[in-house]
Parts: structure tokens; sequence; C-alpha cells
């Protein structure tokens, strides 16, 4: 399976990068994903096991939370510095996408309220200006 990072943040937003069997990540000359401001080699993305693990030696979040090294998987947000990337594997939605969403309730009742509110006020502005105390 081909995998990809998807560029979330920064100036290479947008952007992608295919990931090979080792994918070195830095500020170096000799990375394959250059990020001005990282260590020269701050992490690396390797197949390992038929999945894929990040290992870094710089700070590194997945999901929010600081990692060295971590298992990856479809959909992961994997973040060095203020860059943020997505782990894609093009055809396989992230899990977190295949999940069941609530539906949401129709907001009917919204609608009731405020037409019952106009026609108070409608009834109020009547009896004000031809109720019994009208002239």
């Amino acid at each position: 399976m081909k995998y990809r990072l998807k560029s979330a943040s920064g100036p290479l937003t947008g952007q992608t990068f295919d990931l090979d069997e080792s994918t070195l990540l830095g500020s170096g000359e000799h990375v394959d994903v250059r990020l001005e401001g990282l260590d020269a080699e701050h992490a690396r993305i390797v197949r390992r096991d038929g999945g894929l693990v990040l290992e870094a030696s710089g700070a590194a979040r997945v999901n929010g939370e600081p990692v060295s090294d971590a298992a990856l998987q479809s959909g992961d947000e994997i973040q060095f510095g203020t860059r943020r990337f997505v782990l894609q594997a093009p055809g396989l939605k992230p899990a977190r996408v295949l999940d069941q969403v609530p539906a949401r309730r129709a907001s009917a009742w919204k609608w009731l309220v405020a037409a019952g509110l106009l026609a108070a006020a409608g009834a109020a502005g009547w009896w004000w200006l031809l109720g019994p105390g009208a002239a």
C-alpha cells in the first residue's frame, strides 16, 4: 500500500509527499522532506511489519501526543514544531471518518419558537393600538 504525507500547515500546505520504505524528514540537504527550522535529521518514517512507524529524534507529536517512536495509521496527524501533516493511504478513509456520526436533529422547533414570538408581538401591538384604551 502506498502511503503519503499531506502538509496541513506552513509554507508546504496542501503538498503531498509519497512515503518510501524509509522517508527522512528534517532540514538537512539530503532529507526526503525538507522542513526548515528542524534538526538536520529530525524524524524518519519507516515501513515495519506491514505498517508505518515514526522514529523521531526531535520533538514530534502524533494526534497531539508527544512521541519518539509511534506506530502510524491512515488519518493520523503528525506534528513537527508548528508544521502539521496528515498521513494518507490512497483509497482508504481514516478510521475516524468511518465512525458513525450521530444524525443531527432537525431544527424545526427554532422556527416554531420564532413564529410564536412574532405572533405574540403582533397580538400585543394590535391590543395596544386597537385595544380597550384606544380612542
